[in-house]
């Protein structure tokens, strides 16, 4: 069980800053302003279910959807990482993920309350490019052949996604509570924080496929190492 637990842990870590469920309190709570609080934990339900469901669907078939295109893992992991480390430095900076364009379509839909819960919400808002190339990642690391110890890894991840998702839920549905005890500024700060995990799980996700890309061609040989690593 060393290897389900190790890689739940990792793969928890790896997701829940680029996921970030906090920093789509006050996006969620601005969308749904207008709306009642029946309609708002309906929207918190189907936003965890659908961000949890494409994840999981990467995580399956992204990596032989990757190699039937000739896409190596490696290139995906490097492509990925700087697709995070972007995300990060945006998140840093808190700049908005939803452009203007996002968010008048958003308010028009929440407007009638239309379902918001895949667009703009899950895409871009919760499982956007960062968390997918992640999920990618974690497939990688996961191994490639067919033994018991990468279906276990891959189990490990799909319960970290299934976490992260009720997570999600749970900020979500407590989406008043928390911006009354948190204040914009608070969330705002705490997105920061994680902005800079975000950037690290980046710079490690180019390493990581430089490492791996380098070795494949034998210019480098990678140490043995017991456990696993993040990504």
């Amino acid at each position: 069980m060393q290897p389900f637990f190790e890689f739940f842990l990792g793969s928890f870590a790896a997701l829940f800053p680029v996921v970030d469920p906090l920093g789509g309190v006050p996006v969620f709570l601005v969308l749904t302003s207008a709306t009642s609080s029946g309609f708002r934990n309906q929207m918190a339900w189907k936003i965890a279910v659908y961000t949890v469901s494409l994840l999981v669907l990467f995580l399956l078939v992204g990596g032989g959807f990757l190699r039937f295109f000739g896409i190596s893992l490696e290139v995906v992991r490097i492509a990925g990482g700087i697709v995070v480390f972007h995300a990060g430095w945006h998140t840093m900076n808190a700049d908005p993920k939803l452009t203007p364009e996002d968010n008048a379509e958003a308010t028009s839909k929440t407007a009638n309350q239309e379902d918001i819960s895949f667009v703009p919400m899950t895409i871009p808002m919760l499982a956007g490019p960062g968390s997918i190339a992640v999920t990618l990642g974690l497939a990688a690391q996961a191994g490639r052949n067919f033994a018991m110890e990468t279906y276990i890894r891959l189990f490990g991840a799909a319960i970290a996604i299934g976490v992260v998702g009720l997570t999600v839920y749970l900020c979500l549905r407590s989406s008043n509570l928390l911006l009354s005890w948190l204040g914009q500024t608070g969330i705002r700060a705490f997105s920061r924080i994680l902005g800079l995990f975000i950037l690290a799980i980046g710079v490690q996700l180019i390493l990581n496929g430089f490492a791996d890309w380098l070795a494949d061609l034998g210019l480098v040989t990678l140490p043995e190492h017991a456990g696993i690593s993040l990504l």
